[in-house]
């Protein structure tokens, strides 16, 4: 992964400059990820030094913290999937257009691309796509226009939660 374009969207969500999607995104990352968790706790005190914000305890919280222990915790017997055009199983999740994808063993998606920023979050499984294979808890950021082949690795199904926003202009690059 880009390692600007990472440490761009970490940013932007301790500045709360994310979509609600790409924020449960991003706190799943760093609920199941220890990269996740630790950059996290840099430009989460960053901005707590930047611009402080008053809560409850007196300390800086994650908005979108209690949504992403839920999912994170899913056993996902009783989510209510439907199949896609493609085979691949979906289901709604979170507030915004939010999914949760679910690749059964062996079972890929069509070759594709988008015309939005895309934030996987492996919550079960191995996913890989044909840039990488990643694990629970990864994040794995596809910018639009690239194109990718989301498949199921191994023998075991790989459940994500994938959110998508349109970027401006000055983000692309």
């Amino acid at each position: 992964m880009n390692s600007d374009a990472y440490h761009a969207f970490m940013l932007d969500h301790a500045g709360g400059a994310l979509s609600t999607d790409m924020a449960l995104a991003a706190e799943l990352h760093i609920l199941l990820s220890d990269t996740g968790h630790d950059t996290a706790n840099i430009w989460h005190a960053a901005r707590c030094a930047l611009r402080p914000i008053k809560t409850k305890n007196g300390e800086c919280e994650h908005e979108y913290l209690p949504e992403a222990l839920e999912l994170a915790r899913s056993d996902f017997q009783t989510t209510p999937w439907k199949k896609g055009l493609s085979g691949v199983h979906y289901a709604k999740r979170g507030k915004g257009k939010g999914k949760l994808m679910r690749l059964d063993p062996g079972q890929a998606a069509p070759e594709h691309s988008h015309s939005a920023l895309e934030a996987t979050i492996v919550l079960q499984g191995r996913f890989e796509d044909g840039h990488g294979v990643y694990s629970r808890g990864d994040l794995v950021l596809g910018r639009p226009g690239v194109r990718h082949r989301p498949a199921a690795h191994g023998d075991e199904m790989c459940i994500c939660y994938v959110a998508q926003e349109s970027l401006p202009f000055w983000r692309l690059s």
